[in-house]
This record gives C-alpha cells, structure tokens and sequence, in this order.
C-alpha cells in the first residue's frame, strides 16, 4: 500500500492497481520482457472481480478527500502454471488482501512510516467475491482445467460471485455459448463458489 491522489471521479475514495507477471519459471511458454496480452488479461479480469464486487471498502482508505487517499497494489506472479491462473490469481489476491495490513500513518509530517503498521487491517465488506472459471471443450463444460484442457478449450467464461450476487462476468475466445449454456454454467458457479468458500473460511481460521 501506498498514498497517492485519488482519480478524480472518486475524490473521496481509495485506489486500487491489479498487475500480473507470467514468470518463466512457471511455465517454458513465458518469456521475461514486458507484459504480453496474457498477462494483462489476467491483471485486468482480477481487478474487475475485486473492484465490481465491492469487496474493498474505498471511501475508508480515503485520508484528505481530494487530496491524498490509500492505494491498494495487488502483484501477481506465476510460479507453477499448470492450468487456471485466472482463479488462482483471484483466489490468492483475495486471501492477500484478506491479510493486508494497513502502513502507520504520520498526519503531521503526512507521511507514510514503512515497516510499522496502524495495527489496522485493510478495510474489506462481508461479501467475499470468488472467481470460478469455464471452459468449453465439444459438448463439455471444464471447471479448473489443466493447462493441456486450456489449449483444447474453445471458449472461456470466467464469473465472479460475491455473496448471493453475480458481481462480473468476463469472456474470452471466439466461440460463442446459448442461452441455455449461459443458464448451465452460472447453476454450476453458485455451487462451486459455495464449496470453495467454506474452504476459504476453513484456510484462515
């Protein structure tokens, strides 16, 4: 975290910065160099999950309004990438962000002090927003595809699900999907996001 000025269609409100970095060492596809289309993508799909879903209270990270406000930076590397980055991205900045703690602050010298900390953790609402992935193989819906089930895949859909509400929704690949499809893939959204937060819940108590 850092203090920055806010945007100035949200002066009284935090900002937020989601990048990505594909590293080599996760997979021999990527390259070092400047962030190719992948990444992007990735970096900008999280953000879309974390910011539309509300999960982050901005007006609290607001310190003058106008003037200077908190901005929340979410770093995504790649280490192992066997598959799904898009809701391994999502699932480990939610946890990150779940842990964040917020930089002690100087008012009078309006500085932040590096390595002391508020004791105040990052300002979040209940609704915790998860990410669940779809590819379409043939006649096939695959939930958390292998890397190999990537490559097959015609088209992907990914939907991010906060509380009882569908918060943003994101496609990628040429293929189109029915309506009937559509309705099939966000039944199974609702009960995958069900069982992976009672795992969530589980990790951090």
């Amino acid at each position: 975290m850092a203090t920055s000025e806010p945007y100035p269609d949200s002066p009284a409100k935090g900002n937020l910065m989601v990048t990505a970095e594909l590293l080599p060492l996760s997979s021999e596809r990527y390259e070092n160099g400047p962030p190719k289309f992948p990444a992007i993508e990735l970096g900008r799909v999280t953000d879309r999950i974390i910011r539309e879903s509300k999960f982050v209270d901005f007006e609290k990270l607001c310190i003058k309004e106008g003037e200077k406000v908190w901005t929340v930076f979410v770093d995504i590397y790649s280490i192992n990438d066997d598959g799904n980055l898009f809701d391994a991205a999502a699932l480990g900045a939610l946890i990150a962000l779940k842990n964040a703690k917020i930089p002690k602050y100087d008012k009078k010298e309006e500085k932040v002090i590096y390595g002391e900390y508020s004791g105040e953790k990052l300002p979040l609402n209940k609704d915790v927003p998860i990410s669940v992935t779809f590819h379409k193989i043939g006649d096939s819906l695959i939930v958390d595809p292998t890397t190999e089930e990537e490559d097959l895949s015609e088209t992907r859909v990914t939907i991010g699900i906060a509380g009882e509400n569908i918060s943003s929704m994101q496609k990628g690949d040429s293929a189109s999907l029915d309506i009937e499809e559509m309705k099939k893939l966000i039944d199974l959204a609702e009960k995958v996001t069900k069982d992976v937060y009672k795992q969530i819940e589980k990790d951090l108590k």
